[in-house]
Order: structure tokens, then C-alpha cells, then sequence
């Protein structure tokens, strides 16, 4: 069973929308019998907090040396968010209900991606002798591509001669002209997922 997180990464945030939700965070632990005591404390978050609104207001002048200090004050903010952020995961040990109400986002759970089945492999000679152009359509979440050939009617011990490529489109090359060959696609993913397209065959030119 996971337990939930918090999302502690400030990088999607504005300058003010930064401050706002550490405005929040802190109105929503201040004197809550949830979180004891805080670390840091609540009262070193606020004067973070009242310095980095301050800084903020004056780099809106645009001076080089104003829009250092607003950035150095929401360094150290950023440093404390985090730091109460983890306090705040020790405190409710994956209890969702303590967790939102900190203030801060709960964390999303990554959905596990399934593979399907490639569906029918396509095949085109190409524009050189000896060579045949396997294709599928692309798999989501498939991030290798098996594409395997065999120069014989595929049977139970049959071995693939498989190439390996990040694109769901290979072309073989040094194929027999006149020569039947048939071709399968296997989309691949992670969690050991495989899916095979079906069988096709084409004689090459």
C-alpha cells in the first residue's frame, strides 16, 4: 500500500502565487493540536514569509540589485517550505485527512500506464533491393519497439531475429530479393509489458 505524499516542488509557482501559498500553508497550521510542534518553528516560516513579501514588493522596481534579494529571500522561504512540508509527512504518516489540512497539495499518484496491442504490422518494400519497412501504430506508453522477422511460416520454436528501436517503424536491410520473409512488432513497457502486433509477410524485391 503507498502512502501519500505531499508535493513539496515550488518550481510551477509565481513569485506571488509563491507567497500565497505559504501564506495559506501557515494559516492552516497555526494552532491546529495536529501539528504540535512544528519544525521549523511557525514563527521563523512567518518571518521568512514577511521578508520575502517585502523583497517582493521592492524588486518590482526592477533594480538588479532588489530582484537579488527578492530571489535570496524566496531561496530561504523555498528551504523552510520543504522543511515543514517533510515535518508535516512524519506528522500524519499517510493520513490524508492531516495532510490537507496543512495547506499544503497533496501529492498525485502516478496511474500505472497498460500497454495494448500494437494491432496489425504494416510492410513496404524499400526503395533499395533487400529491403522491407516494418511498421505498427504507435503504442502509448511503449517506449521500445521489438521488431522481429523470421525467414520461415512462423511456428511454436520459431527464433525471431529481433532488432531493437525506439520508433515503432524499422527497415531491414540485406534481405534475400525473391524471398518471403514474415514480420512481427512487439510494443514493450515497463513492468516487463510486451504486446505483439499480429503476423504479416511479403516477399521482398
Amino acid at each position: 500500500m503507498k502512502i501519500q505524499k505531499l508535493n513539496l516542488s515550488t518550481n510551477t509557482y509565481s513569485d506571488a502565487d509563491f507567497l500565497n501559498k505559504a501564506r495559506y500553508v501557515l494559516e492552516s497550521m497555526t494552532d491546529k493540536p495536529a501539528f504540535p510542534n512544528p519544525v521549523p518553528p511557525l514563527s521563523a516560516f512567518a518571518s521568512a514569509i514577511d521578508a520575502y513579501s517585502t523583497s517582493l514588493l521592492g524588486a518590482a522596481g526592477g533594480t538588479h540589485a532588489l530582484v537579488a534579494v527578492k530571489n535570496e529571500n524566496r531561496a530561504a522561504l523555498e528551504t523552510l517550505y520543504v522543511q515543514l512540508g517533510m515535518y508535516v509527512m512524519y506528522i500524519a504518516a499517510g493520513n490524508t485527512a492531516v495532510l490537507a489540512s496543512s495547506g499544503f497539495t497533496l501529492a498525485k499518484e502516478r496511474e500505472p500506464v497498460y500497454i495494448t496491442n500494437p494491432g496489425n504490422v504494416t510492410l513496404v518494400n524499400g526503395v533499395t533491393s533487400g529491403e522491407l519497412e516494418s511498421s505498427v501504430a504507435n503504442v502509448k506508453g511503449s517506449k521500445l519497439y521489438l521488431h522481429q522477422i523470421s525467414d520461415s511460416e512462423p511456428a511454436e520454436n520459431t527464433v525471431w531475429d529481433t532488432r531493437t528501436c525506439s520508433r515503432s517503424k524499422y527497415t531491414f536491410k540485406g534481405l534475400t530479393p525473391g524471398k518471403k520473409y514474415w514480420v512481427r512488432i512487439a510494443a514493450t513497457a515497463s513492468g516487463e509489458q510486451i504486446a505483439y502486433s499480429t503476423v504479416g509477410s511479403q516477399y521482398v524485391l
